[in-house]
């Protein structure tokens, strides 16, 4: 019994996370075990009616011989504590990175690649969490948020010079309609500021050196970090 408690003291202490909702269930130990306690607790940072402006850095996971970053900004509206909208803009730039450059001077081959050029989205917020990290000397509180968007997705591949090796290596621009998944913790810095950790899944159907004719299915993985106001 009293390590039971020790440990659900330690996790109150240190990290506290809680449903979106304005009623939470607490469970307390020295009670009988079919009682529920129900503990009214009020948002310290609502969501609900206010607007987000984001301004961000982009790094991508995705390519394995290209240096590609970007920057990103999105503009989000909140109907409720839980569901909002989000619309963003981002822009990639990339550069030949040492495993491009090896391959080049190893085996005098260009490697396919297929570059995110810029990506227009909108789509669904759903944040049904929120919770508080306790420190010794202050508590920062969060949002945890799950989001599905679409749009349009330019990108540019090699995959035509690649599959014929006589022609110089160019790239051509292709447009894509995406499905993007994502999830990210906003984290409040004070009533207006907020530190933004995004990670993006972005879906698309496009041809390969292997399958050139066909459209398989390729996921873009990007990484956001931006800093937000709201009012």
């Amino acid at each position: 019994m009293l390590k039971k408690l020790l440990i659900h003291l330690l996790c109150s202490v240190f990290f506290s996370p809680a449903l979106a909702g304005e009623k939470d269930l607490y469970e307390f130990l020295w009670l009988d075990p079919d009682k529920e306690v129900y503990v009214l607790q009020n948002k310290k940072h609502p969501l609900q009616k206010k607007v987000f402006l984001n301004l961000g850095y982009i790094s991508n996971l995705s390519s394995n011989f290209q240096d590609t970053n970007g920057t990103a900004f999105s503009l989000g509206y909140y109907f409720t504590e839980e569901i909002g909208i989000e619309i963003a803009q981002q822009v990639y730039t990339n550069k030949d990175n040492n495993a491009y450059k090896s391959i080049q001077v190893v085996n005098g081959q260009i490697p396919f690649i297929r570059n995110p050029l810029s990506y227009t989205s909108i789509g669904l917020i759903y944040s049904p969490f929120y919770g508080k990290i306790n420190t010794f000397n202050q508590i920062y509180y969060f949002n945890w948020s799950f989001g599905l968007s679409t749009g349009k997705y330019v990108m540019e591949s090699n995959l035509d010079s690649v599959l014929n090796p006589s022609e110089p290596n160019r790239y051509i621009k292709e447009h894509y309609n995406p499905i993007t998944l994502k999830t990210s913790f906003n984290f409040h810095i004070n009533d207006r500021v907020q530190l933004k950790l995004e990670f993006q899944n972005t879906n698309i159907t496009a041809g390969t050196p292997q399958k050139p004719n066909d459209e398989d299915l390729t996921s873009i993985n990007d990484f956001l970090w931006s800093v937000g106001v709201s009012f």
